[in-house]
């Protein structure tokens, strides 16, 4: 059982919409980063181009969308009212976006003072949203249809606040603050951002987005309650170290492989015969989880591991479950909040697949789905793919920030219009 929205508690429209817009531009950055840096980007995790560009990702492209999302999901679906949303989303935008670049700077060119700066900005950014969102779920009576997503949305806050804290440590380290031992400080705030709060939750938050914007069966209720606690016994498991990281490592494997292997399930299942463009994203972003499940299960050594690692899972699996659920959420609340607007005429109100047609979002996929394989490519034979990678990003990211911001500009050409004296 799915619980019915509650569009009435839904937030201004700006205080999602400001993020929502700003990922793709993230993604932009990051392929001009690879345009620029090329090989150098490729070469080991531990490269200061290939650090910049994984918070980018992480940070500006993953992170800018899933605070919008929780900012429109928690009210909207949960009945959950997160205090004082507008004055959060005005402080916390600028913050994440200016402490986001400011890290990705201080990788590329390094200096305490930046690692600091980058380091306040984004636990305020981060940190201050994740407390009164975790805080309003807490004291909040959800409805029975919406448990499933806000417990996993607890969870995926908890591994936010992890990831803050973990990530601030590892700033302070690197601004000369204290002293730590980065690589298994750093290999926990990767499990715990990747896992914890990324994986996390998309996975709650497809309970609900995949059966209402895809036409599919709802998610069983035995995997609902039991999947994300499993996924975060296996990130905590995994935190121990030493002779518990392979069994941490392998409990999160398996709750993600199932979740996988369900939902593909589910989509083979849709009531529409034809697929769209936010269909084939979503298969694309499963495929590509089941892939690096098997890359990490397969005992194969090398420096090129962690890099398709981190491509199968950030540009498979997260970046294409972000950009299916844009072309959904995005037009769907410029067309509700212009049925609200006073003095719109509903009648002219354009429907949600006509703010985004397909036959375009499907152009943008490809590309998307290009970039993917050429930046997989790119771990083998960097010299040769790398730089095409970039270019490809820079297309598809490009395209698909042109594709949000067009209902932009349709829901103020119909407020102005609206507002003209008659």
């Amino acid at each position: 059982m799915q619980r019915a929205l509650t569009l009435t508690k839904t937030p201004p429209l700006a205080a999602p919409l400001r993020f929502l817009l700003t990922a793709p531009w993230f993604g932009l950055l990051a392929g001009a980063l690879l345009l620029w840096q090329g090989p150098d980007a490729c070469a080991t995790r531990w490269a200061p181009a290939t650090l910049a560009l994984t918070h980018l990702i992480t940070l500006g492209f993953l992170g800018t969308t899933m605070v919008g999302a929780v900012l429109q999901m928690l009210p909207v679906v949960a009945a959950v009212e997160v205090p004082d949303t507008p004055l959060l989303a005005r402080a916390a935008w600028p913050a994440l976006g200016a402490g986001t670049l400011l890290l990705a700077g201080s990788f590329l060119y390094p200096h305490p003072a930046g690692f600091a700066l980058a380091g306040v900005l984004l636990a305020g950014a981060l940190g201050v949203p994740c407390a009164l969102c975790l805080w309003a779920l807490l004291r909040a009576r959800v409805a029975d249809g919406a448990r499933a997503m806000a417990g996993g949305m607890r969870l995926a806050l908890g591994g936010l606040a992890v990831t803050v804290l973990l990530g601030g440590a590892l700033a302070g380290l690197f601004a000369g603050a204290w002293t730590l031992p980065p690589v298994p400080v750093t290999d926990r705030h990767a499990a715990w951002g990747l896992l914890g709060w990324i994986a996390m939750l998309v996975t709650s938050v497809s309970y609900q987005v995949i059966p209402m914007f895809q036409a599919t069966p709802v998610y069983h209720a035995r995997l609902k309650r039991w999947l994300a606690p499993i996924l975060l016994a296996g990130v905590a498991v995994f935190s121990l170290g030493g002779p518990f990281a392979l069994a941490g490592g392998a409990l999160a494997a398996l709750a993600l492989a199932v979740h996988a292997g369900y939902s593909l399930r589910l989509l083979a299942q849709r009531r529409r015969k034809e697929a769209e463009a936010t269909t084939w994203y979503w298969r694309l972003a499963f495929g590509c989880l089941l892939a690096a499940v098997a890359v990490w299960a397969w005992p194969w050594q090398g420096e090129a591991r962690p890099l398709v690692l981190g491509v199968l899972f950030l540009g498979g699996f997260a970046m294409s479950a972000v950009s299916g659920m844009l072309y959904k959420i995005v037009p769907f609340l410029v067309w509700y909040h212009l049925q609200e607007a006073p003095g719109v005429d509903r009648k002219r109100v354009p429907k949600i697949g006509e703010l985004v047609p397909d036959r375009r979002a499907r152009r943008q996929f490809a590309c998307h789905a290009l970039a993917l394989a050429l930046t997989l490519a790119a771990c083998a034979w960097p010299q040769w793919t790398a730089r095409a990678a970039g270019l490809a990003w820079l297309l598809s990211c490009g395209a698909l920030a042109w594709e949000l911001t067009t209902p932009v500009w349709r829901y103020r050409r119909s407020l102005l219009r609206a507002a003209q004296p008659s």
